[in-house]
């Protein structure tokens, strides 16, 4: 039995070992030049070894993106349980988010690659909806709890929550592509609209008052 754990355990850490080698390798080059010998390369294994844990270079390429799904909403909610107060809860979300650079730089052109396929593909179209309910559920339950303690204005929860993660996708987007601002700069941007938005400036008039 411990033997048969053992050729398992073996099996999942290099299933994954391949799954990140294809992510890195799709943020560097872009999905349409990386070839399996690429992956397995960085992965330090065999060409033959891709094929063996996973049938077509589709598969492989679907494991990456569903990687990159399941470590960023376990990313979320981890940082989001950590604290109560639902202002704090927003912060961490997005100090979660925009936590740093070139990881986020990885993880946009990665996943900007895999939204081309998923228009085309019903396979990657579908991993990215669960990517964006995924982050729905994270902001309705902030959301929630913000709105039943009074600490949020009395708002549409399906619209604010769409709202906010369009927010951070666009801020995301302008400082891939602006030379105006840090990436902190379009961070606290960012933290500050949304807070604006979800607490009538409540928030913000506090800590002006308090400076």
């Amino acid at each position: 039995m411990a033997a048969k754990q053992f050729v398992q355990d073996y099996e999942d850490q290099r299933r994954e070992e391949l799954i990140k080698a294809t992510y890195y390798e799709v943020a560097e080059k872009g999905y349409s030049a990386v070839t399996l010998q690429d992956i397995a390369k960085r992965a330090g294994v065999s060409k033959g070894s891709t094929l063996y844990y996973f049938a077509t270079k589709e598969d492989l390429f679907l494991g990456a993106l569903e990687w990159m799904i399941d470590e960023c909403h376990k990313r979320q909610a981890e940082a989001v349980a950590q604290v109560q107060d639902p202002v704090e809860k927003v912060k961490a979300l997005i100090n979660t988010i925009f936590s740093n650079a070139q990881e986020s730089r990885q993880f946009f052109l990665a996943y900007s690659d895999f939204v081309s396929i998923g228009t085309r593909n019903r396979r990657f179209h579908d991993q990215n909806a669960k990517f964006y309910n995924g982050c729905q559920c994270h902001n309705r339950e902030i959301l929630e709890a913000g709105v039943t303690s009074g600490v949020f204005r009395n708002l549409d929860i399906e619209e604010t929550s769409a709202m906010m993660r369009a927010l951070v996708d666009g801020f995301m987007l302008q400082w891939f592509f602006s030379s105006e601002g840090t990436f902190d700069d379009y961070r606290r941007r960012c933290e500050r609209i949304v807070l604006d938005y979800l607490t009538g400036g409540r928030v913000q008039n506090t800590v002006s008052q308090a400076a």
